[in-house]
């Protein structure tokens, strides 16, 4: 029999991560699944503190790629970095509405390393959104032979940040994130395309 004072299983699990410990791990848990704007989706692992140029600091560790990338970032820097939590589905909806778009060339006058420079920042943003607007807008020239390197770079860059946080967001493969956003925008040359 349950007492009406007794906290449901939900309410213990909320209680416990509003513990003190939360805090010290910069508002995240062990565990918890976070997004890098450089490194895509990785994990909280810990915390410990070291001394540096005789401050103590308190670090937040990360893994990313499965554990092939160890980060341990100061914990009052961990929203400077750009590591945030994954996205809702909201904004993943939103992000994939932004693929069908009008895609945006460039204005006149620019250079492309100018322009190149614009679509990074977007892309180091870490805003869906954003990395979205970079797919659409180099799309419409995945088809082009003659396009260059660097774009195909921020194309594949971008197209695999989102790929990874829909996958990560929506517990499926790579692939299938993939796939979801080919229904929206081209992704890869046709066979023409690459023949000519």
């Amino acid at each position: 029999m349950e007492s009406a004072d007794m906290p449901k299983p939900d309410a213990a699990r909320s209680a416990a991560r509003a513990t003190p410990a939360a805090p010290d791990l910069a508002g995240f848990a062990v565990g918890d699944a976070v997004m890098h704007p450089a490194h895509g989706v990785g994990r909280v692992t810990g915390q410990s503190s070291a001394d540096v140029g005789g401050e103590k600091l308190e670090l937040v560790h990360f893994a990313f790629g499965e554990g092939r990338l160890l980060l341990r970032v100061p914990r009052a820097k961990v929203v400077a970095n750009g590591i945030r939590r994954l996205a809702g589905g909201e904004l993943i909806a939103e992000a994939l509405e932004v693929l069908t778009g009008t895609p945006r060339g460039a204005a006149r006058g620019i250079t492309w390393a100018r322009r190149a420079a614009e679509l990074q920042a977007k892309l180091n943003s870490g805003d869906p959104r954003k990395v979205a607007e970079v797919l659409r807008d180099l799309s419409r020239n995945v088809n082009n032979p003659e396009r260059s390197f660097s774009e195909r770079q921020i194309f594949e860059a971008a197209l695999e940040r989102l790929s990874v946080e829909i996958a990560a967001v929506e517990n499926t493969t790579r692939e299938a994130a993939v796939a979801k956003i080919a229904q929206r925008i081209p992704v890869a040359p046709t066979p023409i395309a690459v023949a000519a």
